[in-house]
């Protein structure tokens, strides 16, 4: 048994969100195989490749906020956009989509793992040992939206990468029409970029030093993980813990990555930034017209939470939640040793997760080598396949 202090509570989120990272070899499987996909889609003598064809990672791949399932059984969910340059009124919806699930088909080893096709995208559902399928959404460019976003006051760098994609459920699906369904993966992560970038900035400049001057190609393609990533991790953890027998019900990803990044404020320790971030989150949960609504940072007329209206028992679900987030972390405040630790840990972030920190912590203890050196992951970068690759990065 070890006694805690508050600077140790720090050390124990920060293994625990560790903890929850991917894997380096599942992380360069995944990567390797996306690869892999965007060159058969739009290389070669692929009849996409005339389209200037574009394939990159969204949600928590591209945020670098990744958890681990809870169950080894359950599979990494790998997002990624396949953007082709071509005008809404040349083609339709339901071609667009087909375009990309005949290329897929036209290989054996594709055709043998693509999944039924979804809503929106096509799955390829890899091998038991690869622990994650790949989701391809099929999309093109809407500049045109794009310009009114600016005309809204969203900034260029974010309104700029609006995209329009398929959806099969959609009355038009079939016809030529300017009405897509939307979205701006690339905007978003610039907007939560930008709300961590003064630490994004100063782990970046620890880490690589004079590195940290030179142009950017030069300077190594990973990851830095801010306490904004952190705190990210950690909620969606407690989130999937918490309605681990109730998914249906379960707080969105999109709302608590949101609702973390309003609220933070470049707090550089973890503690302090998950102390703020849980007080504030529930302040940016405003209403119009009757509605709660929490906007989409680059498209201000979208709503994360519209789901609430047309489930009713989702909204106060999320509110009990965030107040169960907020009496849970102060329980942890409380952990005075680890084997109290044990007993608060556990329930909230898991048992083999919470008694490896735990046995880590008292190692550390015991040598006296306590290490905070941030953690590194490398990121998915863009792949462009009709020029040299850039690194990914904001």
């Amino acid at each position: 048994m070890v006694r805690i202090q508050r600077t140790d509570i720090g050390y124990l989120l920060d293994e625990i969100a560790q903890s929850l990272d991917i894997s380096n070899s599942l992380f360069e499987d995944a990567e390797k195989k996306y690869r892999a996909v965007g060159s058969w889609l739009g290389e070669g003598n692929s009849p996409l490749a005339t389209f200037s064809p574009e394939i990159y990672p969204q949600g928590s791949f591209l945020l670098g906020t990744v958890i681990k399932p809870i169950s080894d059984k359950d599979e990494y969910d790998i997002d990624l956009v396949f953007r082709l340059v071509v005008s809404k009124d040349q083609i339709t919806p339901k071609k667009l989509k087909h375009l990309v699930g005949d290329r897929l088909k036209a290989n054996d080893v594709y055709l043998r793992i693509l999944d039924e096709e979804g809503r929106r995208c096509w799955t390829l559902k890899y091998a038991d040992n690869a622990q994650f399928h790949m989701d391809i959404l099929p999309a093109i460019p809407d500049e045109y939206f794009s310009g009114i976003l600016q005309k809204q006051g969203v900034p260029s760098n974010f309104a700029g990468t609006s995209i329009d994609v398929t959806d099969n459920t959609k009355a038009n699906y079939s016809m030529i029409s300017m009405d897509w369904p939307r979205c701006n993966p690339k905007g978003f992560a610039a907007w939560f970029q930008s709300r961590m970038l003064i630490q994004y900035n100063e782990l970046r400049k620890h880490i690589f030093g004079e590195a940290y001057k030179a142009e950017i190609e030069k300077v190594p393609n990973y990851r830095i993980k801010t306490p904004l990533q952190r705190c990210v991790q950690l909620l969606k953890r407690h989130r999937d813990i918490v309605f681990e027998n109730d998914q249906e019900n379960r707080p969105a990803s999109i709302l608590i990555t949101t609702l973390a990044a309003y609220a933070y404020e470049n707090e550089a320790d973890l503690v302090d930034a998950m102390i703020n971030i849980i007080d504030r989150m529930p302040s940016f949960i405003t209403e119009r017209n009757g509605v709660s609504w929490v906007p989409n940072p680059v498209d201000p007329s979208e709503n994360f939470a519209d789901r609430w209206a047309d489930h009713p028992g989702r909204e106060p679900n999320f509110k009990n939640w965030l107040r169960k987030v907020k009496s849970d972390f102060n329980r942890i405040l409380t952990c005075y040793d680890s084997d109290s630790a044990g007993k608060i840990l556990v329930p909230i972030f898991g048992e083999r997760i919470s008694r490896s920190t735990i046995t880590k912590f008292e190692e550390a203890a015991q040598s006296r080598s306590f290490n905070s050196i941030p953690t590194l992951q490398k990121a998915p970068p863009v792949v462009n396949i009709t020029r040299p690759n850039k690194p990914w990065g904001f």
